[in-house]
């Protein structure tokens, strides 16, 4: 970034926030041919530099920072880190902050009415404070700039233009007025197109916002980063636990207008059918369903290359597009987060969903490089044996069954194999491997089956292969929500839901647990909500443990469980002991007794491995703040990684 507020007006084309399903439907004419006039001079001019405005927003759509956090892995690499979406283009601040005085001359030149200027003027304030919150949530407090500024520089670098940096508390501050005037302009329902901004949206931000707030403020303490560095001394990263009461009480009232409203509610609603839940939580994320959605993104404008890219890149590799280059298998999913899937018990009410590998009930040990000769896999413990490899999770949570692949399940009328080894009759244990063997006249595939078309995981573990073509999950479990449950798809457009009633509900249930602010009744019943949509039939506490624990379920592969983390400064690391790693239960067929069992042996996730990673998962307390960049020339504070 050049001097901060040195820059030249340029108008970015880019309608990928906002074109069919359209946010802008109305629009007309060829902006490439529209003078900077015309679009001010007219609505459709100022909707198509709105429409610029838009894809300004940092979102996190369909990303993949799950894999970043004990929970999953991306297939080919051990990927464990602070993986926080930032933002930092004061170009792009200042194209806002020109619309938003565009808007003003455009209303007084009559070529809009009070009406569009108050949704463009909240829209704008929403995006405004959306790119604000990316800046805090990476780098502390940053420079907060509400206006272009250009006429006031004339060349002379010394005219006090270098905008210094606020306080983080500041900057948190700024972010949620910026949102409580949004949530004053924006109407219920906008008009214009199904993806802009309302209040709600402006709320449902809010209610994110303060939630961050609340919990960095309650546990900075507990990653605290010493005041010897500078940008800690001046308060620039920096937060304290006497913060957090009043945001804990902003995210409850913003949380309690967008409930109070009435407008929204759990798409499918409560059931006690489990096949029903599983159904109606397969369909939340293949299209908009309206009466959870708050505020998004689609995917469908209007081309044959309109594409979100996640059906050709996770699909399993029994069953994945024909697209080149796809890479598809990338997610893997650890055990770590399949233990925290509950299972029914026999009144449908919570049971406790760790996965049975052992008669002993031991489900705390795992095994080290089972495909080595240093392999620490014990031969002596008493596994259960199953007769079939879908058996350990047949009791599953509807959110397990409709969100994640497992050995043995059906998908795409096709039953997925996830098999790591053979245990042969004469007690010897193979991994890993595309071996074959006869017992009674009966063949039997190492990986379970004879040929990689038939398998989904585990082929050519630690190795890249020779082909992106070639990928597997490393771990048996492969990610299945947001995937089309019938056929694979080369262009994807399902939408992305980037706020949603269930989080609000959450939010509410989390604010309360952390403060006592609030209604208990109200956070026991949204708390309570989510799970009767997912068919449980009990009741459980509005602990801080239980929400935390439905916040992991209810949003997995959603991207949140990193900003948890993240807010909560809970990030693993050398000073929270260790080493630790991601974890597997691999599914081994065993053949010692002439008849197929299938047990689950509890081993470290290979990439996560000793051989792999001697250290573990490891992060940098620093690493919680990004670097600033251009610091030099903007004179701006370093932030402590940077000292």
């Amino acid at each position: 970034m050049k001097k901060i507020l040195k820059y030249t007006f340029a108008i970015i084309l880019g309608l990928g926030l906002c074109s069919c399903d359209k946010l802008f439907d109305s629009l007309e004419g060829d902006l490439t041919k529209m003078s900077e006039e015309d679009m001010t001079s007219s609505q459709a001019g100022l909707e198509r530099l709105l429409s610029d405005v838009y894809n300004a927003i940092p979102m996190d759509a369909f990303n993949t920072k799950d894999q970043h956090t004990t929970l999953a892995t991306y297939s080919k690499a051990n990927d464990y880190d602070i993986a926080v979406t930032g933002f930092w283009n004061y170009k792009k601040m200042r194209s806002i902050n020109q619309f938003i005085q565009k808007i003003d001359m455009a209303l007084e030149k009559k070529a809009i009415n009070e009406e569009t200027r108050d949704q463009m003027l909240g829209e704008a304030l929403f995006v405004r404070a959306y790119c604000y919150f990316a800046m805090v949530r990476r780098y502390g407090g940053v420079p907060i700039v509400t206006e272009p500024l250009d006429d006031k520089y004339d060349g002379d670098e010394n005219l006090g233009l270098y905008i210094p940096r606020s306080t983080e508390k500041e900057t948190w501050d700024f972010v949620i007025s910026e949102l409580d005037r949004a949530a004053e302009l924006l109407p219920d329902e906008p008009k214009g197109g199904n993806y802009r901004a309302s209040k709600w949206a402006a709320l449902g931000l809010q209610s994110r916002v303060a939630l961050y707030a609340a919990t960095l403020s309650k546990y900075w303490g507990k990653e605290a980063i010493s005041s010897s560095y500078k940008a800690v001394a001046e308060k620039l990263t920096y937060m304290e636990a006497s913060y957090a009461d009043a945001y804990f009480a902003k995210c409850i009232e913003a949380s309690e207008k967008i409930i109070n409203s009435g407008k929204f509610s759990l798409y499918g609603g409560a059931t006690t059918s489990v096949s029903k839940a599983k159904e109606n939580l397969t369909n939340l994320f293949l299209e908009r369903q309206d009466c959870e959605f708050i505020f998004g993104k689609s995917y469908k404008d209007g081309t044959a290359d309109a594409d979100n890219g996640f059906d050709r890149n996770n699909s399993p590799a029994q069953s994945h597009g024909t697209g080149t280059n796809a890479g598809w298998g990338n997610y893997s999913i650890t055990t770590d987060l399949i233990d925290l899937f509950d299972d029914y018990n026999a009144a449908g009410g919570r049971a406790d969903g760790t996965v049975k590998t052992r008669n002993d009930g031991v489900e705390d040990t795992y095994f080290a490089q089972i495909a080595t000769s240093a392999s620490s896999f014990d031969k002596s413990a008493d596994f259960i044996k199953y007769d079939h490899p879908q058996d350990p999770f047949l009791k599953k949570d509807a959110r397990f069954q409709a969100w994640v692949l497992y050995p043995g399940c059906e998908f795409r009328s096709t039953t997925i194999v996830a098999q790591a080894g053979y245990w042969l009759p004469d007690g010897k244990l193979e991994f890993y491997q595309e071996n074959s063997t006869k017992v009674g006249g009966v063949t039997y595939y190492e990986l379970g089956a004879d040929s990689q078309n038939g398998m989904s995981a585990y082929i050519d573990i630690g190795n890249v292969g020779t082909s992106n073509h070639s990928y597997y999950w490393t771990t048996g479990f492969g990610i299945r929500k947001f995937l089309d449950p019938n056929t694979p798809l080369d262009k994807s457009t399902g939408p992305w839901c980037d706020i949603r009633y269930a989080e609000i509900l959450l939010n509410y249930a989390e604010a309360y647990a952390e403060s006592g602010k609030g209604s208990a009744a109200k956070a026991k019943q949204y708390l309570n909500d989510i799970r009767h949509r997912a068919a449980f039939t009990d009741d459980i506490e509005p602990t801080l443990e239980n929400v935390l624990h439905e916040r992991k379920i209810e949003f997995a592969f959603e991207g949140h469980e990193t900003y948890t983390l993240w807010r909560r400064r809970a990030y693993l690391s050398t000073r929270s002991g260790g080493p630790h790693r991601k974890h597997t239960a691999v599914n081994v067929l065993d053949l010692r007794d002439g008849t197929p069992k299938y047990i689950y042996a509890r081993v470290n996730a290979y990439w996560s491995d000793v051989q792999n990673s001697t250290t573990g998962l490891n992060t940098d307390l620093l690493d919680y703040y990004g670097s600033i960049p251009n610091y030099a020339e903007n004179r701006l504070t370093v932030n402590p990684s940077q000292e």
